[in-house]
């Protein structure tokens, strides 16, 4: 899971100007990192192209980095 985190940790700090340092497992979306619905949306697409996965039907369902990684794991299990 520690691969995938640095995937996001990257595509996080590309798109949104977050220094990577702030993007943990633990850090929520909209709360700590400020990252709004259509920035997220974003960020799910880019990762569904990266790794040819579904992740929208689960958009409801993630609300912080951990369990975007979470899904994401499933999803490729």
């Amino acid at each position: 899971m520690t691969e995938y985190l640095e995937k996001i940790r990257n595509l996080i700090s590309d798109k949104c100007g977050i220094d990577k340092s702030e993007i943990t497992p633990n850090s929520f979306f909209e709360d700590d990192l400020n990252i709004g619905e259509i920035e997220l949306l974003e960020i799910l697409e880019d990762l569904e192209e990266t790794f040819k996965v579904d992740l929208m039907a689960e958009k409801e369902n993630i609300e912080s980095v951990s369990d975007l990684l979470t899904v994401l794991a499933d999803k490729l299990e």
